[in-house]
Protein backbone atom coordinates (compact mmCIF):
# COMPACT_ATOMS: atom_id res chain seq x y z
CA UNK A 1 0.00 0.00 0.00
CA UNK A 2 1.32 3.42 -0.96
CA UNK A 3 0.44 6.56 0.99
CA UNK A 4 -1.16 9.08 -1.40
CA UNK A 5 -1.71 12.09 0.87
CA UNK A 6 0.20 15.01 2.31
CA UNK A 7 3.47 14.25 4.08
CA UNK A 8 2.67 15.48 7.58
CA UNK A 9 3.01 13.58 10.82
CA UNK A 10 -0.69 13.80 11.65
CA UNK A 11 -1.79 12.61 8.20
CA UNK A 12 0.66 9.71 8.00
CA UNK A 13 -0.17 8.50 11.52
CA UNK A 14 -3.88 8.71 10.75
CA UNK A 15 -3.37 6.75 7.51
CA UNK A 16 -1.46 3.99 9.31
CA UNK A 17 -4.01 3.76 12.16
CA UNK A 18 -7.04 3.77 9.85
CA UNK A 19 -5.98 1.97 6.67
CA UNK A 20 -3.25 -0.36 7.90
CA UNK A 21 -4.18 -1.24 11.49
CA UNK A 22 -7.94 -0.67 11.11
CA UNK A 23 -8.53 1.26 14.35
CA UNK A 24 -11.79 3.22 14.84
CA UNK A 25 -11.84 7.00 14.59
CA UNK A 26 -12.60 9.31 17.51
CA UNK A 27 -14.63 12.20 16.16
CA UNK A 28 -14.50 15.89 17.07
CA UNK A 29 -17.60 17.70 18.39
CA UNK A 30 -18.35 21.35 18.98
CA UNK A 31 -20.10 22.81 22.01
CA UNK A 32 -23.36 22.76 20.03
CA UNK A 33 -23.14 19.12 18.91
CA UNK A 34 -21.49 17.48 21.93
CA UNK A 35 -24.76 17.14 23.84
CA UNK A 36 -27.27 16.05 21.16
CA UNK A 37 -24.92 14.17 18.83
CA UNK A 38 -22.60 12.43 21.32
CA UNK A 39 -24.03 12.33 24.84
CA UNK A 40 -27.62 12.02 23.66
CA UNK A 41 -27.01 9.30 21.07
CA UNK A 42 -24.45 7.17 22.95
CA UNK A 43 -25.63 4.05 24.74
CA UNK A 44 -27.16 4.80 28.13
CA UNK A 45 -25.03 2.25 29.97
CA UNK A 46 -21.68 3.54 28.70
CA UNK A 47 -19.29 5.98 30.33
CA UNK A 48 -18.61 9.08 28.20
CA UNK A 49 -14.89 9.88 27.80
CA UNK A 50 -14.25 13.37 26.36
CA UNK A 51 -10.78 14.58 25.32
CA UNK A 52 -10.02 18.29 25.07
CA UNK A 53 -7.29 19.22 22.57
CA UNK A 54 -5.78 22.62 21.90
CA UNK A 55 -4.16 21.63 18.57
CA UNK A 56 -6.99 19.83 16.79
CA UNK A 57 -4.83 16.82 15.93
CA UNK A 58 -6.38 13.43 15.48
CA UNK A 59 -6.37 10.90 18.30
CA UNK A 60 -3.12 9.07 18.94
CA UNK A 61 -3.07 5.37 17.94
CA UNK A 62 -3.03 4.15 21.56
CA UNK A 63 -6.18 6.19 22.27
CA UNK A 64 -7.90 4.68 19.26
CA UNK A 65 -6.80 1.23 20.36
CA UNK A 66 -8.30 1.91 23.80
CA UNK A 67 -11.53 3.02 22.13
CA UNK A 68 -11.64 -0.38 20.44
CA UNK A 69 -10.80 -2.40 23.56
CA UNK A 70 -13.20 -0.51 25.86
CA UNK A 71 -16.03 -0.14 23.35
CA UNK A 72 -18.29 -2.26 25.61
CA UNK A 73 -17.90 0.18 28.50
CA UNK A 74 -17.30 3.68 27.13
CA UNK A 75 -17.86 6.05 24.21
CA UNK A 76 -15.11 8.48 23.17
CA UNK A 77 -15.16 12.01 21.74
CA UNK A 78 -12.79 14.93 21.07
CA UNK A 79 -13.43 18.65 21.58
CA UNK A 80 -11.28 21.48 20.22
CA UNK A 81 -10.39 23.85 23.05
CA UNK A 82 -11.08 27.53 22.37
CA UNK A 83 -10.36 30.33 24.80
CA UNK A 84 -13.67 32.06 24.12
CA UNK A 85 -15.49 28.87 25.19
CA UNK A 86 -13.40 28.19 28.29
CA UNK A 87 -16.04 29.56 30.68
CA UNK A 88 -18.66 27.21 29.23
CA UNK A 89 -16.50 24.14 29.80
CA UNK A 90 -15.55 25.26 33.29
CA UNK A 91 -19.18 25.75 34.35
CA UNK A 92 -20.48 22.52 32.78
CA UNK A 93 -17.62 20.02 33.16
CA UNK A 94 -15.04 21.67 35.39
CA UNK A 95 -12.32 21.83 32.71
CA UNK A 96 -9.78 24.61 33.22
CA UNK A 97 -7.50 24.14 30.21
CA UNK A 98 -6.42 21.74 27.49
CA UNK A 99 -5.25 19.04 27.20
CA UNK A 100 -7.77 17.40 29.52
CA UNK A 101 -9.82 14.22 29.89
CA UNK A 102 -13.36 14.11 31.33
CA UNK A 103 -15.42 11.07 32.38
CA UNK A 104 -19.22 11.29 32.62
CA UNK A 105 -20.41 8.31 34.67
CA UNK A 106 -24.16 8.67 34.65
CA UNK A 107 -26.98 11.20 35.15
CA UNK A 108 -26.20 13.61 37.93
CA UNK A 109 -22.77 12.15 38.59
CA UNK A 110 -19.96 14.64 39.11
CA UNK A 111 -17.58 14.74 36.12
CA UNK A 112 -14.16 13.23 36.74
CA UNK A 113 -11.50 15.53 35.23
CA UNK A 114 -7.83 14.85 34.49
CA UNK A 115 -5.57 17.62 33.14
CA UNK A 116 -2.38 17.05 31.17
CA UNK A 117 -1.12 14.36 28.82
CA UNK A 118 -0.96 10.63 29.47
CA UNK A 119 1.16 7.73 28.36
CA UNK A 120 -0.39 4.47 27.23
CA UNK A 121 0.08 2.73 30.58
CA UNK A 122 -1.27 5.71 32.54
CA UNK A 123 -4.33 5.95 30.32
CA UNK A 124 -5.02 2.22 30.67
CA UNK A 125 -4.94 2.53 34.46
CA UNK A 126 -7.36 5.46 34.32
CA UNK A 127 -9.74 3.55 32.01
CA UNK A 128 -9.74 0.51 34.31
CA UNK A 129 -10.69 2.77 37.20
CA UNK A 130 -13.52 4.60 35.42
CA UNK A 131 -14.87 2.12 32.85
CA UNK A 132 -18.10 1.51 34.81
CA UNK A 133 -20.89 3.92 35.59
CA UNK A 134 -21.52 4.66 39.25
CA UNK A 135 -24.93 3.00 38.86
CA UNK A 136 -24.56 0.14 36.38
CA UNK A 137 -27.21 -1.16 34.01
CA UNK A 138 -28.69 -4.63 34.36
CA UNK A 139 -27.93 -6.26 31.02
CA UNK A 140 -27.71 -9.76 29.61
CA UNK A 141 -23.90 -9.65 29.70
CA UNK A 142 -23.59 -8.09 33.18
CA UNK A 143 -26.35 -9.75 35.24
CA UNK A 144 -24.14 -12.55 36.54
CA UNK A 145 -21.27 -10.23 37.46
CA UNK A 146 -23.63 -7.83 39.26
CA UNK A 147 -25.26 -10.62 41.27
CA UNK A 148 -28.75 -9.93 39.94
CA UNK A 149 -29.39 -13.26 38.21
CA UNK A 150 -31.17 -16.20 39.83
CA UNK A 151 -29.03 -18.60 37.79
CA UNK A 152 -25.86 -17.25 39.38
CA UNK A 153 -24.73 -16.14 42.81
CA UNK A 154 -23.91 -12.98 44.74
CA UNK A 155 -20.84 -10.83 44.22
CA UNK A 156 -19.54 -12.15 47.52
CA UNK A 157 -19.21 -15.71 46.19
CA UNK A 158 -21.08 -19.00 45.97
CA UNK A 159 -20.98 -19.54 49.75
CA UNK A 160 -23.49 -16.73 50.36
CA UNK A 161 -27.06 -18.08 50.47
CA UNK A 162 -29.02 -14.79 50.64
CA UNK A 163 -28.34 -11.57 48.74
CA UNK A 164 -30.26 -8.57 47.36
CA UNK A 165 -30.53 -6.39 44.27
CA UNK A 166 -32.18 -2.94 44.19
CA UNK A 167 -33.45 -2.05 40.70
CA UNK A 168 -34.76 1.18 39.19
CA UNK A 169 -36.79 0.20 36.10
CA UNK A 170 -38.34 2.48 33.50
CA UNK A 171 -38.29 3.75 29.95
CA UNK A 172 -35.17 5.75 29.03
CA UNK A 173 -35.88 9.43 29.45
CA UNK A 174 -35.91 12.30 31.90
CA UNK A 175 -37.92 10.53 34.60
CA UNK A 176 -35.70 7.46 34.57
CA UNK A 177 -32.60 9.67 34.71
CA UNK A 178 -33.98 11.33 37.85
CA UNK A 179 -34.67 7.93 39.40
CA UNK A 180 -31.18 6.73 38.54
CA UNK A 181 -29.71 9.84 40.11
CA UNK A 182 -31.67 9.27 43.33
CA UNK A 183 -30.65 5.62 43.50
CA UNK A 184 -27.01 6.51 42.88
CA UNK A 185 -27.06 9.02 45.73
CA UNK A 186 -28.66 6.42 47.97
CA UNK A 187 -25.82 4.05 47.11
CA UNK A 188 -23.25 6.75 47.89
CA UNK A 189 -24.89 7.38 51.24
CA UNK A 190 -24.67 3.70 52.17
CA UNK A 191 -21.02 3.60 51.09
CA UNK A 192 -20.37 6.57 53.34
CA UNK A 193 -22.23 4.87 56.18
CA UNK A 194 -20.14 1.73 55.68
CA UNK A 195 -17.01 3.85 55.95
CA UNK A 196 -18.25 5.42 59.16
CA UNK A 197 -18.97 1.98 60.59
CA UNK A 198 -15.29 1.15 60.19
CA UNK A 199 -14.38 4.18 62.30
CA UNK A 200 -17.02 3.48 64.97
CA UNK A 201 -19.46 6.27 64.05
CA UNK A 202 -22.38 4.07 63.00
CA UNK A 203 -24.56 5.29 65.88
CA UNK A 204 -25.75 8.22 63.77
CA UNK A 205 -26.97 5.91 60.98
CA UNK A 206 -28.41 2.96 62.86
CA UNK A 207 -31.51 2.87 60.66
CA UNK A 208 -29.46 1.99 57.55
CA UNK A 209 -26.93 -0.25 59.23
CA UNK A 210 -28.22 -3.49 57.67
CA UNK A 211 -28.10 -2.08 54.15
CA UNK A 212 -24.69 -0.49 54.64
CA UNK A 213 -23.23 -3.74 55.95
CA UNK A 214 -24.75 -5.76 53.10
CA UNK A 215 -23.37 -3.30 50.53
CA UNK A 216 -19.94 -3.45 52.12
CA UNK A 217 -19.97 -7.26 52.07
CA UNK A 218 -21.08 -7.39 48.40
CA UNK A 219 -24.49 -8.83 49.30
CA UNK A 220 -26.32 -5.76 48.00
CA UNK A 221 -26.19 -4.25 44.50
CA UNK A 222 -27.82 -1.13 43.02
CA UNK A 223 -28.63 -1.24 39.27
CA UNK A 224 -31.07 0.19 36.74
CA UNK A 225 -33.10 -1.62 34.08
CA UNK A 226 -34.24 -0.49 30.63
CA UNK A 227 -37.95 -1.29 30.93
CA UNK A 228 -38.62 -0.54 27.27
CA UNK A 229 -36.12 -3.11 25.97
CA UNK A 230 -36.40 -5.61 28.84
CA UNK A 231 -40.19 -5.48 28.99
CA UNK A 232 -40.72 -9.19 29.80
CA UNK A 233 -38.53 -9.40 32.88
CA UNK A 234 -39.66 -5.92 33.94
CA UNK A 235 -43.31 -7.02 33.82
CA UNK A 236 -42.40 -10.27 35.61
CA UNK A 237 -40.95 -8.41 38.58
CA UNK A 238 -43.59 -5.68 38.83
CA UNK A 239 -46.50 -8.07 38.12
CA UNK A 240 -49.30 -5.46 37.93
CA UNK A 241 -49.57 -1.77 37.04
CA UNK A 242 -46.32 -1.70 35.14
CA UNK A 243 -47.43 0.18 32.03
CA UNK A 244 -45.64 3.37 33.08
CA UNK A 245 -42.32 1.58 33.50
CA UNK A 246 -42.26 -1.45 31.18
CA UNK A 247 -42.83 -1.88 27.48
CA UNK A 248 -42.60 0.57 24.57
CA UNK A 249 -44.27 3.95 24.61
CA UNK A 250 -47.61 4.23 22.88
CA UNK A 251 -48.75 7.03 20.57
CA UNK A 252 -48.66 10.31 22.51
CA UNK A 253 -47.91 8.34 25.68
CA UNK A 254 -45.80 10.48 27.98
CA UNK A 255 -46.84 8.74 31.19
CA UNK A 256 -43.35 7.60 32.23
CA UNK A 257 -43.37 6.33 35.78
CA UNK A 258 -40.16 4.50 36.75
CA UNK A 259 -40.37 2.05 39.64
CA UNK A 260 -37.91 1.07 42.36
CA UNK A 261 -38.04 -2.46 43.75
CA UNK A 262 -35.78 -4.94 45.52
CA UNK A 263 -35.26 -8.62 44.73
CA UNK A 264 -34.25 -11.06 47.43
CA UNK A 265 -32.30 -14.09 46.17
CA UNK A 266 -31.94 -17.24 48.24
CA UNK A 267 -30.11 -20.47 47.52
CA UNK A 268 -30.99 -23.75 49.22
CA UNK A 269 -28.22 -26.24 49.95
CA UNK A 270 -30.64 -29.18 50.25
CA UNK A 271 -32.33 -28.36 46.95
CA UNK A 272 -28.98 -27.99 45.17
CA UNK A 273 -27.85 -31.37 46.50
CA UNK A 274 -31.03 -33.03 45.20
CA UNK A 275 -30.61 -31.29 41.88
CA UNK A 276 -27.04 -32.55 41.61
CA UNK A 277 -28.24 -36.14 42.20
CA UNK A 278 -30.77 -35.82 39.37
CA UNK A 279 -28.20 -34.83 36.77
CA UNK A 280 -27.86 -38.45 35.71
CA UNK A 281 -31.55 -38.57 34.81
CA UNK A 282 -32.00 -37.15 31.30
CA UNK A 283 -35.69 -36.26 31.74
CA UNK A 284 -35.09 -34.48 35.01
CA UNK A 285 -32.17 -32.61 33.48
CA UNK A 286 -34.21 -31.40 30.50
CA UNK A 287 -37.09 -30.33 32.72
CA UNK A 288 -34.80 -28.37 35.03
CA UNK A 289 -32.75 -26.55 32.41
CA UNK A 290 -34.77 -23.31 32.62
CA UNK A 291 -35.34 -23.46 36.37
CA UNK A 292 -33.19 -20.98 38.32
CA UNK A 293 -31.10 -22.10 41.25
CA UNK A 294 -32.20 -19.30 43.58
CA UNK A 295 -35.58 -18.38 44.96
CA UNK A 296 -36.72 -14.80 44.32
CA UNK A 297 -38.95 -12.51 46.36
CA UNK A 298 -39.83 -9.02 45.07
CA UNK A 299 -40.88 -5.95 47.06
CA UNK A 300 -41.85 -2.62 45.45
CA UNK A 301 -41.05 0.76 46.98
CA UNK A 302 -44.07 3.06 47.28
CA UNK A 303 -42.65 5.82 49.47
CA UNK A 304 -41.30 9.30 48.68
CA UNK A 305 -38.22 9.88 46.53
CA UNK A 306 -36.04 10.75 49.48
CA UNK A 307 -32.57 9.23 49.66
CA UNK A 308 -32.73 8.45 53.38
CA UNK A 309 -36.27 7.01 53.09
CA UNK A 310 -35.17 4.62 50.34
CA UNK A 311 -32.18 3.46 52.37
CA UNK A 312 -34.33 2.91 55.46
CA UNK A 313 -36.73 0.81 53.41
CA UNK A 314 -33.89 -1.23 51.88
CA UNK A 315 -32.32 -1.76 55.30
CA UNK A 316 -35.62 -2.99 56.78
CA UNK A 317 -36.14 -5.42 53.86
CA UNK A 318 -32.62 -6.83 54.35
CA UNK A 319 -33.10 -7.12 58.12
CA UNK A 320 -36.37 -9.05 57.70
CA UNK A 321 -35.01 -11.18 54.85
CA UNK A 322 -31.99 -12.28 56.88
CA UNK A 323 -33.91 -13.14 60.05
CA UNK A 324 -37.31 -14.47 58.95
CA UNK A 325 -37.96 -17.96 57.66
CA UNK A 326 -39.25 -17.55 54.10
CA UNK A 327 -40.39 -20.60 52.10
CA UNK A 328 -38.06 -21.62 49.31
CA UNK A 329 -39.60 -21.72 45.84
CA UNK A 330 -38.41 -21.25 42.28
CA UNK A 331 -40.13 -20.16 39.07
CA UNK A 332 -39.08 -19.67 35.48
CA UNK A 333 -37.77 -16.13 34.92
CA UNK A 334 -37.78 -14.48 31.46
CA UNK A 335 -34.34 -14.08 29.97
CA UNK A 336 -32.76 -10.67 29.49
CA UNK A 337 -32.83 -9.56 25.85
CA UNK A 338 -29.33 -9.18 24.34
CA UNK A 339 -28.48 -5.55 23.70
CA UNK A 340 -26.69 -4.11 20.69
CA UNK A 341 -23.44 -5.74 19.70
CA UNK A 342 -20.18 -4.18 20.82
CA UNK A 343 -18.90 -3.80 17.23
CA UNK A 344 -21.79 -1.65 16.06
CA UNK A 345 -20.13 1.63 17.04
CA UNK A 346 -16.76 0.43 15.72
CA UNK A 347 -18.12 -0.43 12.27
CA UNK A 348 -19.77 2.98 12.08
CA UNK A 349 -16.61 4.90 12.94
CA UNK A 350 -14.45 2.81 10.60
CA UNK A 351 -16.69 3.71 7.69
CA UNK A 352 -16.32 7.47 8.24
CA UNK A 353 -13.94 9.09 5.77
CA UNK A 354 -11.68 12.00 6.50
CA UNK A 355 -12.92 15.47 5.73
CA UNK A 356 -12.03 16.64 2.24
CA UNK A 357 -11.55 13.16 0.81
CA UNK A 358 -13.19 13.58 -2.58
CA UNK A 359 -14.40 11.02 -5.08
CA UNK A 360 -11.36 11.69 -7.28
CA UNK A 361 -8.99 10.75 -4.45
CA UNK A 362 -10.93 7.57 -3.71
CA UNK A 363 -10.76 6.54 -7.36
CA UNK A 364 -7.03 7.25 -7.47
CA UNK A 365 -6.42 5.20 -4.34
CA UNK A 366 -8.51 2.27 -5.55
CA UNK A 367 -5.90 1.22 -8.17
CA UNK A 368 -2.30 1.91 -9.12
CA UNK A 369 -1.14 5.34 -10.20
CA UNK A 370 0.24 5.32 -13.76
CA UNK A 371 2.03 8.63 -13.19
CA UNK A 372 4.11 7.07 -10.40
CA UNK A 373 5.28 4.29 -12.71
CA UNK A 374 6.42 6.75 -15.42
CA UNK A 375 8.99 8.20 -13.03
CA UNK A 376 10.12 4.82 -11.71
CA UNK A 377 13.80 4.15 -12.74
CA UNK A 378 13.05 0.46 -13.15
CA UNK A 379 10.58 0.97 -15.98
CA UNK A 380 13.31 1.40 -18.70
CA UNK A 381 15.26 -1.82 -18.06
CA UNK A 382 11.99 -3.71 -17.72
CA UNK A 383 10.73 -2.57 -21.12
CA UNK A 384 14.14 -3.39 -22.74
CA UNK A 385 14.04 -6.88 -21.26
CA UNK A 386 10.53 -7.45 -22.57
CA UNK A 387 11.58 -6.31 -26.07
CA UNK A 388 14.56 -8.71 -26.08
CA UNK A 389 12.38 -11.61 -24.98
CA UNK A 390 9.83 -10.81 -27.71
CA UNK A 391 12.52 -10.57 -30.46
CA UNK A 392 14.17 -13.83 -29.29
CA UNK A 393 10.82 -15.64 -29.37
CA UNK A 394 10.16 -14.55 -32.96
CA UNK A 395 13.70 -15.55 -34.10
CA UNK A 396 13.45 -18.98 -32.47
CA UNK A 397 10.14 -19.73 -34.17
CA UNK A 398 11.57 -18.78 -37.59
CA UNK A 399 14.59 -21.09 -37.10
CA UNK A 400 12.34 -24.03 -36.23
CA UNK A 401 10.16 -23.56 -39.31
CA UNK A 402 13.26 -23.34 -41.60
CA UNK A 403 14.66 -26.64 -40.31
CA UNK A 404 11.45 -28.51 -40.96
CA UNK A 405 11.09 -27.33 -44.63
CA UNK A 406 14.50 -27.03 -46.50
CA UNK A 407 14.63 -24.86 -49.62
CA UNK A 408 16.11 -27.57 -51.95
CA UNK A 409 13.22 -29.98 -51.39
CA UNK A 410 9.80 -29.33 -52.59
CA UNK A 411 7.14 -29.99 -50.12
CA UNK A 412 5.35 -33.27 -50.63
CA UNK A 413 1.74 -33.14 -51.47
CA UNK A 414 0.00 -35.48 -49.11
CA UNK A 415 -3.09 -35.43 -51.27
CA UNK A 416 -1.17 -36.69 -54.39
CA UNK A 417 -3.05 -39.54 -56.04
CA UNK A 418 -2.02 -42.10 -58.66
CA UNK A 419 -2.14 -40.64 -62.18
CA UNK A 420 -4.41 -42.07 -64.68
CA UNK A 421 -2.66 -42.99 -68.00
CA UNK A 422 -3.54 -40.74 -70.91
CA UNK A 423 -5.42 -42.24 -73.81
CA UNK A 424 -4.00 -41.93 -77.31
CA UNK A 425 -5.77 -39.60 -79.63
CA UNK A 426 -4.82 -41.63 -82.75
CA UNK A 427 -6.66 -44.59 -84.09
CA UNK A 428 -3.92 -47.20 -83.68
CA UNK A 429 -2.08 -45.79 -80.73
CA UNK A 430 0.96 -44.02 -82.10
CA UNK A 431 3.95 -44.05 -79.79
CA UNK A 432 3.94 -41.30 -77.35
CA UNK A 433 6.60 -38.68 -77.17
CA UNK A 434 9.73 -39.17 -75.18
CA UNK A 435 8.39 -36.89 -72.61
CA UNK A 436 5.61 -39.29 -71.75
CA UNK A 437 6.46 -42.01 -69.25
CA UNK A 438 6.59 -45.61 -70.58
CA UNK A 439 5.14 -48.45 -68.53
CA UNK A 440 7.56 -51.19 -67.41
CA UNK A 441 5.75 -54.14 -69.06
CA UNK A 442 5.12 -52.37 -72.37
CA UNK A 443 6.03 -54.07 -75.71
CA UNK A 444 6.18 -52.71 -79.23
CA UNK A 445 3.70 -54.28 -81.53
CA UNK A 446 5.10 -54.95 -85.03
CA UNK A 447 2.58 -54.85 -87.79
CA UNK A 448 2.83 -56.26 -91.30
CA UNK A 449 3.19 -53.83 -94.09
CA UNK A 450 0.72 -55.89 -96.19
CA UNK A 451 -2.04 -55.59 -93.80
CA UNK A 452 -4.75 -53.17 -94.52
Amino acid sequence: MRYPGELTVDSVVNWVASSIVGLPRILYYSKETLGPQFIGKSSHHKVKAIFFSSTGERAAPFLRQAAQEYSSYASFAFVLWKEEESQIWWNSLGVESAPALVFLKGPGAKPVVYHGTFSKSEFTEIMEEHKHQELQQLRSDTSLDLGCDARGHSRAGKEIMIWYCVIAAGRPGVELSKKRQILRKAQDQLLSAAGESATGNLENLVEVASAATALKNDRLTFVWLDGELQKKICAFYLATDYHGACGPRGFEDDNDKPEVFIVRFQRNATYEALKADKKNNLIETLQGQDTPDASQLVARYNGPDGILEINKWVSQIIKDGDTREIPYFTSKVPDLVPEETNKEWLSGTKGIRSAGKSLKERVQNSGFSFRDYLTDPRIGPALLMLACISWGTIWFKNIQSAQKTPKDEAPKDKTDKRRRPKLSTTLFGQPESSADPEPRDARQWEMDSDSD
